[in-house]
């Protein structure tokens, strides 16, 4: 059996304003192992990103847990958790995130840089992981200069540039149309599974779920999975405005 690497136990987030208390998620517990390929399905407001945040370290549960090969986040220290994010976690986002002032090349090298590895060596692999996507001919144009769908192949470069062993992407074809998103999400789950990464991804759109091996449905603040992952197993309940899986949990 492969290695469990990321264990959430209970897991609740509550957001707190001067008006209401917001609960988002209601007791997750779910287990993900080393190569898996997660998709998070859910309509807007679901908990996906929520839920991401928290795998990631960027948040904190209101309660419960969560393990990485069985070390508990909650009880790291500000450093471990800032040495982990940058080594260990490559992000991809559905707003690409990318400092406009900076070339597609300097983006990628910016979290080499943060790792104290050399200027020259930097460079270096950012060209050739600009070329692993595609865009080594663009590698001095600025953002500005380059479509959705280029800025979307700069990001996913970024985020392998320290060769993490988990990749989180929140939406990343939120932006691009079908046959661009489509591209992307084949161009990033080629090149995890190249690395043997672990990828968790988000959508709210069923059909960019047929890569993942696995699925997890976001419904009334918990994460739901039937052990089938597949397009065909998925039905949208419009009384109730949420996916299910046909015939099972919902």
């Amino acid at each position: 059996m492969s290695e469990k690497v990321i264990s959430a136990d209970k897991l609740t987030k509550t957001f707190v304003s001067k008006a209401e208390e917001l609960t988002v998620l209601n007791g997750s517990s779910f287990d993900i192992y080393r190569g898996d390929i997660v998709c998070l399905l859910g309509i807007s407001g679901s908990g996906k990103t929520t839920t991401l945040n928290l795998i990631a370290g960027l948040d904190t549960p209101s309660s419960g847990r969560i393990l990485y090969s069985g070390s508990n986040i909650g009880e790291w220290t500000l450093n471990k958790l800032y040495d982990f994010r940058l080594q260990e976690i490559g992000f991809i986002f559905q707003e690409f995130y990318l400092l406009e002032h900076l070339t597609a090349l300097e983006n990628v090298m910016v979290p080499m840089i943060l790792v104290e590895i050399t200027e020259d060596e930097a460079q270096e692999r950012a060209l050739e992981l600009l070329t692993q996507v595609g865009l080594r001919r663009k590698a001095m144009n600025h953002p500005e200069e380059l479509s959705s769908g280029e800025r979307q192949r700069v990001c996913i470069a970024r985020a392998i540039a320290n060769h993490p062993s988990i990749l989180i992407a929140d939406e990343p074809t939120g932006t691009l149309d079908s046959k661009t998103g489509d591209e992307i999400m084949n161009l990033l789950l080629g090149i995890a599974q190249q690395r043997q990464m672990t990828v968790i991804y988000t959508t709210h759109d069923p059909y960019v779920t047929k890569l993942a091996n696995r699925i997890f449905l976001m419904q009334n603040g918990l994460v739901v999975e039937n052990g089938q992952s597949s397009l065909d197993n998925l039905v949208f309940d419009e009384t109730n405005f949420k996916y299910k899986f046909k015939g099972g949990k919902t």
